[in-house]
């Protein structure tokens, strides 16, 4: 998986995995717009959360006015029986079109985390839930190797304590596992001198 694009109402976005980072265009009613997240800024896998964005104040308006709606209706309905019926008519649609406008607008997303306290947003379930996950997981994937390629080596020129920080660092963020912590830790206390 190379790229991977979610579409829904109004927004288009196509995500590119690049050699450093991923990089992220989209298209909403405001324009075309990109930029780029480098793996170093990506936040570890444990951060990933699913969040849901609604649009509540839509819904309690829209449902306050059709209460108001047919609160009018029913204190008509001892003049004009037809114009009750009318109004009646009307709060149920706006009620049920302020339901299904809430309902569209609804996004579920994951929310992954950069470094800088940012997050990036990933819909739940464009175009699939199963596609989103191993979306997030291949992101995760090359983190990973990215971590490995450029950090997951010793600098003899370096200080012993730096080195060891980095090892540290390395598995507390999940890229190396115990064992191979162990057999670096153990190189770089036998090869720097003290």
């Amino acid at each position: 998986m190379n790229s991977f694009t979610q579409k829904t109402f109004g927004l288009k976005k196509k995500y590119t995995f690049k050699e450093k980072g991923l990089e992220i265009e989209f298209t909403d009613k405001d324009g075309d717009f990109s930029f780029f997240i480098n793996f170093d800024n990506i936040s570890p896998r444990e951060n990933v959360r699913i969040h849901t964005k609604r649009k509540t104040n839509v819904l309690k308006y829209g449902l306050i006015i059709a209460l108001l709606t047919l609160i009018r209706g029913f204190l008509t309905a001892k003049t004009d029986l037809q114009t009750t019926l009318i109004v009646i008519s009307l709060s149920l649609a706006i009620g049920v079109g302020t339901y299904i406008y809430y309902h569209l607008t609804k996004m579920k997303y994951y929310s992954v985390g950069l470094e800088d306290g940012k997050i990036t947003r990933i819909l739940y379930d464009k175009p699939t839930i199963e596609k989103a996950e191993e979306f997030i997981d291949e992101i995760f994937k090359r983190r990973k190797k990215y971590y490995r390629d450029n950090y997951f080596k010793i600098d003899y020129e370096n200080e012993k304590q730096s080195e060891l920080d980095k090892i540290k660092w390395l598995k507390s963020e999940n890229i190396i596992t115990e064992n191979e912590f162990n057999v670096v830790v153990d190189e770089i206390n036998e090869k720097f001198i003290k």
